[in-house]
Formats: C-alpha cells, structure tokens, sequence
C-alpha cells in the first residue's frame, strides 16, 4: 500500500447546475481521502452563482463534514474565474480539482497521489470522451489548436481531472476566464521546467444538470485568449532559452 502520511491536498470542485451531482462528488471524494490516509487534506466547493438548489447543496454538504467549506460566486462568473479561485484558495501542498458534474471516478485519484514523488503535475487525459459529436469535435479542434499555436503535446489538455503542486500559483498570474485557462496553466508550468505526467482516465456520462462548456460565446472569448497569450508564451520562452 502506498503512504500518503507525508502529502497534504487540497482539492476542489467547480459547481454550476449541479445540485443533483454535486453531493455524489462531494461523498465519493470524502471516502477516496479517507482511505488514502494523508496528512491531511480539505474539500472546497466554488458555486458559480447557479440558479438552481447548488448553493443550498452545498451548504448543507459543509455542515455534513468539518473538512468542506464553500466559496458562493453571487452571480455566475465563469469557469475559469472559478477554477482561478479554486487553486489561490488551496492551502495545502497539493491541489486537485475535477469538475462538480460527477463525470469522473474519484478512485482514479489514488493513482494520480502515488505518482507525486516522481512528478511535479499529474493530468488526465479522457479516454473515451462521454459527450455529443459537437462537443468531441470542438475539443479535437481546441487540442489541435493547441498544439499549433504554442506546440505542445498533450492528450486532452481541457481534461477536468488535474493534481499540482499548490506551490505553482504562488509563481504564476492567472489571467484567463474562460477554457483556456487549463492549457494557460500548463504552459506556464512549462516555462518554469514543472514535471509532468498523463494519465487515461475513465469519463462517465453526465446523467443531471446543464453542460454549457461549448457555448459559441465561450468558444469565441477562448480562442481570442489563446491568440492573446501567444506573443508572451514565446517571448518568455526565448527569455528562458537565451538565459540557460
């Protein structure tokens, strides 16, 4: 058996439209830390402003157990302002967040922490993508973007099942608020040499609430990010080359 007596993890959950999956998430996470026996770890939820019963979910899921707060966006912000406050919230080493949909098996957790002594960043990829031919083919298209413009080469860099060290949002600025900010944060880890290892994970169907990711609005607001950021990307990077 792995020992995790010497990692401490945070770990959050964005929420929109899930008062129907948001406490499964929240269970199912509380039992994998549990058997993992870490030095210790908390739980927080970041309700983006849902118009549903997610606030009340989640309140209710905090005065369930000690080690789950809540942050309540008052209005919807976004995913990636709500991802953004998710890891400048954590206060422990690590920090992990899968989305509040329950479109992923926790369990897979475990294999991600055992991999912490030899990687600085462990990222999932979905293997069998459980979502309409629209939203395969707009992610097939952001990941191919991806690797033209900046030419890197992950899986499925949007995969919502990521765990880094805390230590890296104390060195980066987020600026992203919208899809882009997952591959913002790989590519500044990268600029600073973080290790980092893919591994497939299982998608699950999304059974309850509202999947809105593949809005044109988001689409259009995160290709301008991506066009935006390119000119930093590959001035630090030369900066990065000249300096070593």
């Amino acid at each position: 058996m792995t020992d995790n007596s010497g990692i401490s993890l945070s770990v959050f959950f964005p929420a929109y439209y899930d008062e129907k999956n948001i406490g499964k998430v929240v269970d199912a996470a509380v039992r994998v830390l549990e058997e993992m026996k870490l030095k210790d770890y908390e739980i927080i939820i970041i309700e983006d402003g849902s118009p549903d019963k997610t606030d009340e979910v989640a309140d209710a899921l905090a005065l369930k157990y000690d080690k789950v707060t809540v942050i309540h966006h008052e209005k919807n912000m976004g995913y990636g302002a709500t991802l953004k406050d998710g890891f400048l919230s954590a206060k422990l080493d690590y920090v992990f967040y899968t989305d509040g949909d329950n479109q992923f098996d926790l369990e897979e957790l475990k294999k991600f922490v055992a991999l912490l002594p030899f990687s600085d960043i462990v990222v999932g990829y979905r293997k069998h993508k459980q979502y309409s031919l629209y939203r395969k083919f707009t992610s097939l298209c952001y990941n191919y973007l991806l690797k033209l413009v900046f030419d890197i080469h992950y899986w499925d860099i949007d995969c919502a099942f990521k765990l880094f060290k805390t230590d890296l949002f104390k060195k980066i600025k987020i600026d992203s608020v919208d899809a882009f900010i997952d591959a913002e944060i790989m590519l500044k880890a990268n600029l600073l040499d973080y290790s980092v290892t893919e591994v497939g994970v299982m998608h699950l169907p999304r059974v309850d609430g509202i999947s809105t990711g593949a809005r044109p609005s988001v689409i259009v607001r995160t290709i301008k990010e991506v066009f935006t950021y390119r000119k930093e990307y590959f001035a630090e990077l030369r900066k990065k080359t000249i300096s070593s």
